[in-house]
């Protein structure tokens, strides 16, 4: 990426991660509304939500210190594998409650090794002067995906208050198999450097732990986590928000394209965002504007007001995601950068485990509403953990290499 911004190797790395989503963010909602059809009570897409995260929870890190070890390559071929077997169990067994939790178990896998992939590729080519910029058009080209997953559930077939799971299926399996094909032509980054190669045989825990003593690593974990948790929960519960107020699918698609819209808005601009405002202040208002737009789906209101909050929170938390990873970025030195991808995605899935959990808990008490006031609550945190985020945009491989030699 030093070379220019869009290199072929780049391109095939953004269609790839545009694909991706855009599978994940159709067959969740689909999975969600297959299992209400089947009588299934709104607890159920709690225990899915945490099913999508249990198994990567697990091996994140394994994952993270096979791309050091292996390259890139290996986990996006593994990830698009998991995605062409998620999308085969749904068509084979999705009329079942077994089939839709493994299809979705198959899915957390195939989002784990890609994403693993994906942002170890990205984090070992940023500049580290644009570290900002280079994710804002990583998580742009996620983001698009994400936008463009939900219009599949505006197919045609289905019946009025549930999307056509079938066809949407199909629709998923060739653009998994894409994903597949794509992630064979991707080229892992160059080889570690003699001195970066001497480094990488300390044992996994040991990295880790290294990775979590620096100051503000536990910080942006949770940051992180929280944030993308409570994507997660958008993704499971607005099926339900809609089912409970009798929305139409075209509500739902129309709630998460404009989420989706938002997110690519501010991650366009997220450069711009933090070169004038500091990355700790534009972290801080950003989570604290995604919890009052997520808040605000509790409210009895219009649908048109529905999709306005979503914007809100779109934007907002459109620009802690991609923040978080540069925060992490310049406290990893570049030959662990692999095990700082996975251990963020250890964060994530540890919150996409536990918070769904309680979440499906509280749920019994008030269905969606109380869900999504209580997901915007748990955002205030991640506001308060990003004052220590660096307000800076400089980051290099020699300070973060002298960073990593201190005890």
């Amino acid at each position: 990426m030093g070379r220019g911004w869009l290199t072929p190797q780049l391109a095939l790395l953004l269609a790839h991660a545009v694909l991706v989503q855009l599978v994940s963010y159709a067959m969740r909602p689909a999975i969600s509304y297959a299992i209400l059809d089947l009588g299934f009570g709104p607890v159920w897409l709690g225990v899915a939500t945490a099913a999508f995260a249990v198994p990567p929870l697990l091996l994140a890190i394994p994952s993270g210190r096979l791309t050091d070890r292996f390259g890139e390559r290996a986990p996006l071929a593994m990830g698009g594998a998991a995605y062409v077997g998620a999308v085969v169990m749904a068509l084979l067994w999705g009329t079942t409650l077994f089939g839709l939790i493994a299809a979705t178990v198959l899915l957390g896998l195939g989002v784990l090794w890609s994403v693993v992939g994906e942002q170890a590729w990205v984090m070992r080519d940023a500049p580290g002067g644009r570290l900002d910029a280079v994710f804002g058009i990583y998580t742009f080209a996620t983001s698009s995906g994400q936008m463009l997953g939900p219009f599949l559930l505006a197919l045609p077939g289905g019946s009025p208050q549930s999307p056509p799971f079938e066809l949407v299926s199909w629709c998923c399996l060739g653009a998994s198999a894409a994903v597949l094909v794509l992630a064979l032509l991707v080229r892992s980054t160059r080889r570690l450097a003699d001195d970066e190669r001497d480094a990488t045989p300390e044992r996994l825990a040991p990295a880790a732990w290294r990775l979590l003593r620096r100051p503000g690593v536990v910080s942006a974990l949770v940051t992180s986590s929280l944030v993308l948790s409570s994507l997660d929960i958008a993704l499971a519960y607005l099926p339900l928000l809609a089912q409970e107020r009798s929305f139409a699918p075209w509500v739902l698609t129309a709630l998460l394209v404009a989420r989706g819209l938002a997110t690519m808005v501010s991650r366009l601009s997220l450069g711009r965002l933090t070169g004038a405002f500091g990355r700790r202040r534009v972290l801080i208002v950003g989570s604290l504007l995604s919890a009052v737009g997520l808040a605000a789906l509790a409210l009895p209101v219009h649908p048109v007001l529905l999709v306005l909050a979503m914007v809100v929170y779109g934007l907002a938390a459109g620009t802690v995601q991609p923040l978080t990873m540069s925060w992490m970025t310049m406290l990893t030195p570049r030959h662990q950068r692999g095990v700082g991808a996975s251990m963020r995605l250890v964060g994530n899935r540890a919150g996409q485990t536990a918070i769904p959990l309680l979440v499906a808990a509280i749920s019994a008490l008030g269905g969606a509403a109380v869900v999504f006031a209580f997901t915007g609550l748990s955002l205030v945190a991640s506001a308060w953990l990003s004052r220590v985020a660096p307000n800076d945009a400089t980051s290099d491989d020699d300070a973060i290499g002298d960073a990593a030699s201190e005890p």
